[in-house]
């Protein structure tokens, strides 16, 4: 999808039952406004040319963790299938992206958008160059844009991912932002590239250790730390402290690890269920 291009009107389960129900008022993208729909025999019309039959609407109202874009008069689910399974998820605020049936984001007690501007407030971002390891549906690089930051280099290593996040009306600062410059890749590589001593904020979300345990390394913390400045400062997700299988700590761990590429004064924080730390400045 390009950008530019309008948006297709986007359905949840809720919106449906809603339009079934009687309303003329709904939401069609995801929760950030409401939008008339009007009945036109077994049809709805929902603006801009594009209609959704009454069987169509019956059929998303069944479909729970799930949402939808109408094309003219025909319905797709917002998912991709592939080496894995992708799919945008509604939640009370922002979707989340779940991959294989595991969500990416925190939703319980919390929304993804939420959680993005939590964990963005316990670093104290204001202004400055970001990096943001991994994209996801760009919520991070949407908070730290509109915190003011001077640009933000976020990578990510799934297409189908970024594809997803196009069609995402809570994602469209990742793409119209001049500020943003998104990339496709493996953070561990593309690290690599980029300057020396550049940023002032990194922000690492990675994916479980069990799915990415490359950029749980040693190597790839020393790569953040060569493209950060003296004193800027480093979030690194982890999740809970530790974990029920092998006993493994993974904080304990992640916070060696961290000491050891030359980051100082790692601790963990419990709100946001991070490690934060500085390079030496």
């Amino acid at each position: 999808m390009d950008p530019k291009r309008p948006r297709p009107p986007l359905l949840t389960p809720e919106a449906a039952k809603e339009i079934l129900q009687g309303s003329s008022e709904v939401s069609l993208d995801l929760g950030l406004s409401r939008s008339k729909v009007a009945r036109v025999g077994d049809k709805y019309n929902l603006g801009g040319g594009e209609e959704v039959l009454i069987e169509d609407l019956e059929t998303i109202a069944g479909r729970e963790n799930a949402a939808f874009f109408v094309d003219g008069s025909s319905v797709f689910q917002l998912a991709i299938s592939g080496d894995r399974y992708y799919k945008l998820v509604p939640t009370v605020g922002a979707p989340t992206l779940e991959i294989d049936g595991i969500r990416m984001h925190r939703t319980k007690g919390t929304t993804p958008d939420r959680d993005a501007r939590e964990k963005i407030g316990a670093m104290g971002i204001r202004g400055g160059r970001v990096l943001d390891t991994c994209t996801g549906l760009g919520y991070t690089a949407a908070v730290v844009l509109e915190r003011g930051a001077e640009l933000v280099v976020t990578i990510e290593r799934r297409h189908e991912v970024l594809s997803l996040a196009l069609m995402n009306p809570w994602s469209e600062a990742l793409f119209v932002d001049k500020r943003s410059h998104p990339i496709i890749g493996d953070a561990y590589d593309q690290v690599d590239v980029l300057p020396g001593g550049f940023f002032d904020y990194v922000v690492h979300d990675p994916p479980r250790l069990t799915r990415a345990g490359h950029l749980y390394s040693s190597e790839f913390y020393s790569r953040l730390e060569k493209v950060m400045r003296p004193g800027a400062r480093l979030l690194h997700y982890t999740g809970e402290p530790g974990s029920k299988y092998r006993r493994v700590d993974l904080r304990r761990g992640v916070m060696e690890r961290l000491r050891g590429a030359g980051f100082t004064d790692p601790r963990y924080l419990g709100h946001v269920m991070g490690v934060l730390c500085e390079k030496p400045g």
